[in-house]
C-alpha cells in the first residue's frame, strides 16, 4: 500500500503536542507528524494525498461495551424508549404477533416507570409464549409466567447466593429476577447461531466506526471465540481488550494465559468481577443506607474471596477488572486493587466508580489504579442519585476532575447496551454533567465536570493506558497506530452543545478508512 500524506483543517496528536498540519501513514501506522511540506519530504514516491474539511483526533476507544449483547439486542424489543409500564407492554405485544418461542427485549427502568413490573403484565399479551426482558441497567430481568414455569422458578425457590427473586406479600414470585437470580431464567435461553451473531457484530461494527470509535474493551462472558473468527476471516476492524470471565480463572490460569497476550486487532485484557449491582435496583453496595431505607445494597463477592482471586490472577500475570458502584465496593475495589500485586502488561481497573466520596479522591489517585467510568449514565442517573442517594452524597457521584486531579487515569466508555455508545454524548454528559431534559442547567455538581481536551483523552489515551498501550495507540505521533477520526467541527474549540451532534466525517483503522459520511 502507497504512503497517504493526510492534511485537514486541524490535526490533534496529543500528548503534549500541539496541532499539526498533516500526518504521513505507512503499513497502518503514522510516519510523520508535522507541516505538509514535512510530511511530503518523509513520503516515499508514489505517495497519494487526501485532504480532508475537519478536524482530526486519534480514534476513540470505548473503554466499556458488552458488544455482542448490544450487537444481538439491536434485533430485539427496544424498551429504552418506553416512557410508561403500559408502552413497554404494548411493545412486547407486538412482538407476540409474529414468529415463535422466546420473546426477548431489553431497556425497561423501573425509575422511568415508577416502580418494578409484574409478570401479571406480560402474562395478559404473550399468549402463552416465554418471555425474557432484560432492564435499562442489566442487573434485573422482567419475565412472565411462562418463563418461570419453564425455569421451574416458584414461591419455594429459594434467592441464590447474590441474588434475589422479588415476590408478593403472598410469597409469589412477581417475575422480577435481581442480580445472581437472573441466571435462573437466561440459563434456559436458546443460544444464537454463530452466523446470527457474526451478522449482528458485522453491524454493530459499522456503527461504531459511524460513530468514531476504532476500538472497544469487552466486559462481557461472551465476545473472544466471535471476535476471532472475524480476526481470522478478514472482517474485524475494531481493536478488542476482551476480558476473562471470573469462572474461566482456572482455564486461564492453567493455559498460561495472561493480560496483554494477544495480537495487533485482539488482546487479553483483565479478570472480571463484581461487587455489587446497581443504582436503579439499590443493589449497589453502600456504606451509610439508601435514602428512606436500611437497606444498603448487595455484596455479589465476598471481600476475601475477591482479594484471594485478585491475588491469584495477578500472581499468574492477569490484572483485574472490577464492578464497582457504590461507594463501599468503590472502597473496597481501591483497598484491594491499590494493595494487589502489579501486573506488568495492565493495570488494574475499576468498572463504573459511580459513587467515589470526598475522602476516597486522594487514596483513588495514588492507588495507581484507572478509573473506567461512563459519563452518558449520569443523564439517566441524576434523579435516581437523588432519591436513592440523597443530594449531599451525590456529591461523590461521577467524580471526573477530582479523580483527574489527583491522579488517577480515566477511561471512558459507555457500557452499551446500558447506554449507547455515542461517545459524542459521553463527552457533552462530561462537559456539561445535565440530563436528557437539560436540568440543572447550571450543571449536576458542575465542580465535577471537566473540560473537552480532558474528556478526549478520557477516549484516546486512558484507554490506551487501561490496555497497556499508551506506546502505540491513544494519540497520532510517528509509531503510532494509524487510528482516526475527523470531525466535522473541532470538539476542542466548540460549544457543549456542538459535542452530541457533531459529524463524523471519516473513520479510519490501522490506515484504511472504514467510514465515510
Amino acid at each position: 500500500m502507497a504512503d497517504l500524506i493526510l492534511t485537514a483543517r486541524r490535526i490533534h496528536v496529543l500528548g503534549t503536542h500541539a496541532p499539526v498540519q498533516a500526518l504521513l501513514i505507512r503499513d497502518g501506522r503514522i510516519a510523520a507528524a508535522g507541516t505538509e511540506a514535512e510530511a511530503r519530504a518523509a513520503a516515499l514516491p508514489g505517495a497519494a494525498h487526501e485532504h480532508v474539511d475537519g478536524v482530526v483526533t486519534p480514534g476513540l476507544v470505548d473503554a466499556h461495551v458488552h458488544l455482542t449483547l448490544w450487537a444481538l439486542a439491536r434485533r430485539r424489543v427496544d424498551l429504552n424508549a418506553a416512557r410508561t409500564l403500559e408502552e413497554g407492554v404494548a411493545a412486547i405485544a407486538q412482538a407476540a404477533t409474529t414468529g415463535e418461542g422466546w420473546i426477548r427485549g431489553l431497556g425497561w427502568d423501573q425509575n422511568r416507570w415508577g416502580g418494578l413490573p409484574h409478570r401479571d403484565a406480560l402474562d395478559a399479551v404473550t399468549g402463552g409464549r416465554p418471555v425474557f426482558t432484560q432492564s435499562h441497567d442489566l442487573h434485573s430481568v422482567w419475565v412472565n409466567g411462562e418463563a418461570l414455569r419453564r425455569c421451574g422458578i416458584t414461591r419455594d425457590t429459594p434467592d441464590p447466593e447474590g441474588g434475589t427473586i422479588v415476590r408478593d406479600a403472598a410469597g409469589e414470585p412477581t417475575g422480577v429476577l435481581l442480580e445472581e437470580a437472573m441466571k435462573l431464567v437466561s440459563a434456559h435461553l436458546p443460544v444464537e447461531s454463530p452466523a446470527e451473531v457474526r451478522e449482528a457484530l458485522l453491524d454493530a461494527q459499522r456503527e461504531c466506526h459511524r460513530l468514531g470509535l476504532t476500538g472497544v474493551h469487552s466486559v462481557e462472558v461472551t465476545g473472544l471465540e466471535d471476535f476471532t473468527q472475524m480476526e481470522l476471516d478478514g472482517e474485524l476492524r475494531l481493536r478488542v481488550l476482551q476480558a476473562i470471565q471470573l469462572n474461566r480463572l482456572d482455564q486461564a490460569l492453567a493455559l498460561g494465559l495472561r493480560s496483554g497476550f494477544g495480537g495487533e486487532w485482539i488482546r487479553i485484557g483483565g479478570l472480571k468481577m463484581f461487587l455489587d449491582g446497581a443504582l436503579g435496583s439499590r443493589t449497589a453496595l453502600m456504606r451509610e443506607p439508601y435514602a428512606g431505607s436500611t437497606e444498603r445494597g448487595i455484596s455479589t463477592l465476598p471481600p476475601e474471596e475477591f482479594r484471594g482471586h485478585v491475588r491469584r490472577a495477578a500472581e499468574g500475570g492477569i490484572s483485574s477488572t472490577v464492578h464497582a458502584i457504590g461507594d463501599a465496593a468503590v472502597e473496597l475495589a481501591i483497598d484491594v486493587l491499590g494493595s494487589a500485586p502489579r501486573v506488568a502488561a495492565m493495570p488494574h481497573r475499576i468498572e463504573h466508580v459511580q459513587l467515589c466520596p470526598p475522602d476516597l479522591w486522594e487514596r483513588a489517585g495514588r492507588s495507581g489504579l484507572i478509573g473506567s467510568m461512563q459519563p452518558i449514565h449520569l443523564m439517566n442517573d441524576i434523579p435516581a442519585a437523588e432519591l436513592h442517594w440523597g443530594h449531599e452524597r451525590s456529591r461523590g457521584a461521577y467524580p471526573f476532575s477530582h479523580l483527574m486531579r489527583a491522579g488517577m487515569t480515566l477511561a471512558f466508555g459507555s457500557d452499551v447496551p446500558v447506554e449507547s455508545c455515542d461517545p459524542r454524548i459521553g463527552l457533552y454528559a462530561a462537559v456539561r454533567r445535565v440530563g436528557w431534559n437539560g436540568e440543572p442547567a447550571e450543571g449536576w455538581w458542575q465542580e465535577n465536570a471537566i473540560s473537552a481536551e480532558d474528556a478526549l483523552r478520557a477516549y484516546t489515551e486512558g484507554p490506551a493506558v487501561a490496555a497497556g498501550l499508551s506506546h502505540r495507540t491513544g494519540r497520532l505521533l510517528p509509531g503510532y497506530d494509524a487510528d482516526l477520526v475527523v470531525w466535522a467541527v473541532d470538539p476542542l474549540d466548540c460549544e457543549p452543545e456542538q459535542l452530541r451532534t457533531m459529524n463524523c466525517v471519516l473513520t479510519m483503522v490501522a490506515g484504511e478508512t472504514v467510514h465515510r459520511s
